[in-house]
């Protein structure tokens, strides 16, 4: 499929005449003929103008689709505005409780599940929105005489 027959497809999925294009474009009917018939190579103005009006120019150009479908496009949105909690139940939802942890944005996490741990942390640790939570044996220690 040649440059010109992707930007007739796009054009037609936009429902847009030759005409109605070529005037968002900037551009006259006859021109945008010729750019569908790949008898002249459009502009870089007229390829910004018509990714303006929703064309996918990666895709007139290359053959690959780079703009998302409305329902994807919709969904990333309201990833973005979701707060690290709902993010984290999505993901669960999604993966079927697979941790994604690298992928909420949240530190990652290391847990120790009955377990002994010695009293003594080095190294460069970065403990930043980490919950760290030391727990006592529950015996306490007699008072030095």
């Amino acid at each position: 499929m040649s440059v010109g027959d992707r930007l007739k497809e796009e054009r037609n999925r936009l429902r847009l005449s030759q005409e109605a294009m070529g005037m968002a474009c900037g551009v006259t009917k006859r021109t945008q003929i010729h750019y569908e018939k790949d008898e002249v190579g459009a502009s870089a103005a007229y390829l910004a103008l018509a990714h303006d009006l929703g064309i996918d120019v990666a895709y007139v150009l290359v053959g690959k689709h780079e703009r998302l479908a409305p329902a994807d496009a919709e969904l990333l949105d309201a990833w973005r505005a979701a707060p690290a909690p709902a993010r984290a139940a999505a993901m669960t939802a999604l993966t079927g409780g697979v941790s994604h942890a690298s992928t909420l944005g949240a530190a990652p996490r290391t847990q120790f599940n009955d377990a002994t741990i010695g009293q003594q942390f080095s190294g460069d640790v970065d403990l930043r929105d980490q919950k760290l939570v030391v727990k006592g044996s529950g015996r306490t220690k007699k008072p030095a005489r």
